[in-house]
């Protein structure tokens, strides 16, 4: 099971936009906080009117909103003058505007679409960040707009218009060809003009093995929501695997599919299938199956099993060809690889109501599972697989959410922090951070890290007062927002781990504030306020 589902992030809707893990509602710290102790600390959370900050420079002046940045950190992109559609049903986030694209190490400015939106599916960068794909006239009422895409390399290339009514699209892993959705026809084929070829009609979504030489597309219910798979190198006829197809997932190595199917046997729930990518056989692998999914390194796939609408599946771990498995968990809702891919974490016998389990750990491949903690509603690994951080809800003497920390193969957990909203590991399992002694309704907490290479060490204080945070690419630098007294506002600063060097870089800041530049170098947000609104930058070095 993807990380992705173990965590819902941020208590806060704010808090999504900065990365940080999801906390539990309840818990949380008594203790005030004010501003940080360090020098320079943001007056946002003492209320006071102490002038800091200010060292952004503008990139691109007005109104904008969703700001973006590519994944090498080199464009930014944004909507300008966005509004919210004139339509009835559509979520009150949903808006559209103009696409404009920046430098972030700047340069002009300039708008390269109209009539844009903010949904998923609206705007994609390659993963190389060498084009940048948008729907250019959406329709919320069809969800599907004018696909467009821009060589981000070229200064002065122009969109190049690819579909009329695009719904979906999806580059390869190398960023060589494009799947989308145009009428409900998926069209395949090269970077970045075509020609693209017709593969299928009625179709939903598509997925690209990693090596990026099969294509998987599943239909839409009017077509049985049937899954089928082409050959990109040889396209011909698509060979069908399934109908009334479910979730489906391929594995890391590209080697092996795995997909539900709406069970006969079981109504309300799905059977498991898993195929080899070479020959496309499929396989029964179990039923009553409600998630699913495989190792970080491809050779293990675990689901649970036996489910029933009213009763949650056990959970299994067996070889990704979906060979016989070995019940590793009672009534899991939730699992996750570890990143090594030697360990199993689970949240079994797991209560719905109270949206909690137990936290369990089995190393692989024949380990016994060990149960290490009780009410546990999410949990999270570390980068190397060594750790095991989770949240555990204790009743007594008081109610309390507290930081929780396994290491695998150990005799238990040991806690770190009473009163956690929001945790992580920095790269290498060097510290586990959380925030704690929230006040403000969780608007102001101590920012705190335990390191994990000193024995018997206490969790240190980084900062106080902080909202939201955001770990860069070195694992040494954090983006830290103070949210504002005096209006829906933030401020934004960087803090160094290692030198504890922490600078303001800026107020009445709107999140999510975001890293850009080469090694992020910078960091890029908007000020929607004020009388220069509009999309700044600044170093993101203390």
């Amino acid at each position: 099971m993807r990380l992705r589902r173990l965590m819902v992030v941020g208590a806060l809707a704010a808090l999504s936009v900065m990365g940080c893990k999801r906390e539990d509602s309840g818990g949380g710290g008594g203790g005030g906080s004010s501003s940080g102790s360090n020098s320079g600390s943001s007056s946002a959370a003492s209320g006071k009117g102490a002038v800091v900050g200010g060292l952004g420079t503008l990139l691109a002046p007005g109104p904008a909103a969703d700001l973006r940045v590519t994944p090498d950190g080199q464009f930014a992109t944004y909507l300008f003058e966005a509004r919210k559609p004139k339509l009835d049903g559509i979520p009150p986030q949903m808006l559209l505007g103009e696409l404009h694209v920046v430098p972030v190490a700047g340069g002009s400015q300039r708008k390269v679409g109209e009539g844009v939106t903010n949904v998923p599916g609206g705007q994609l960068f390659s993963r190389d960040s060498h084009y940048l794909f948008f729907l250019n006239g959406y329709n919320p009422a069809n969800q599907a707009g004018a696909l467009h895409v821009l060589s981000l390399t070229e200064p002065t290339a122009e969109p190049a218009k690819l579909g009329e009514q695009v719904s979906y699209m999806l580059p390869s892993p190398d960023g060589k060809l494009l799947a989308f959705v145009d009428n409900g026809v998926l069209k395949l084929g090269p970077l970045p003009t075509g020609p693209f070829q017709d593969v299928g009609g009625e179709v939903s979504t598509a997925q690209f093995t990693p090596d990026g030489k099969t294509l998987f597309f599943r239909r839409r219910l009017v077509a049985a929501g049937g899954l089928a798979a082409i050959s990109v190198e040889k396209p011909g006829a698509p060979t069908k695997l399934g109908d009334y197809v479910g979730d489906y997932e391929v594995s890391s190595d590209g080697k092996h599919v795995a997909w539900q199917v709406r069970s006969e046997a079981e109504r309300g729930m799905y059977d498991l299938f898993v195929a080899d990518v070479a020959d496309l056989k499929p396989r029964k692998v179990s039923t009553g199956t409600k998630v699913f999914g495989f190792s970080k390194d491809g050779k293990w796939l675990a689901r649970t099993e036996n489910g029933k609408p009213e009763l949650l599946g056990d959970l299994f771990v067996g070889p990704a060809d979906g060979g016989a498995g070995r019940k590793v968990g009672e009534r899991v809702e939730e699992f996750a690889f570890s990143p090594d891919s030697q360990a199993l974490g689970s949240l079994e016998k797991y209560d719905p109501s109270a949206r909690a389990g137990l936290m369990s750990v089995v190393a692989l491949p024949d380990g016994a599972p060990q149960r290490v903690g009780d009410r546990v509603p999410n949990f999270t690994w570390g980068a190397d697989g060594k750790y095991v951080a989770f949240l555990s809800r204790f009743l007594k003497p008081v109610y309390s959410v507290d930081l929780m920390l396994y290491p695998v193969g150990g005799e238990k957990a040991e806690k770190v922090q009473a009163g956690v909203f929001g945790y992580g590991f920095t790269p290498g399992n060097a510290e586990v951070y959380f925030r704690t002694n929230c006040i403000r309704e969780g608007r102001a907490c101590d920012f705190k890290a335990l390191d994990l290479n000193q024995a018997r060490a206490e969790p240190a204080t980084w900062l106080q007062g902080i909202f939201s945070y955001k770990l860069a690419s070195d694992g040494k630098r954090f983006l830290v927002t103070y949210a504002r007294m005096d209006s829906d506002t933030y401020d934004v600063a960087v803090y160094d781990t290692k030198s504890k060097a922490r600078k303001t870089l800026d107020q009445r800041v709107q999140i999510p504030v975001l890293f850009g530049g080469k090694g992020d170098s910078h960091v890029v947000y908007l000020i929607t306020q004020g009388a220069k609104p509009g999309v700044y930058t600044a170093p993101a070095t203390p």
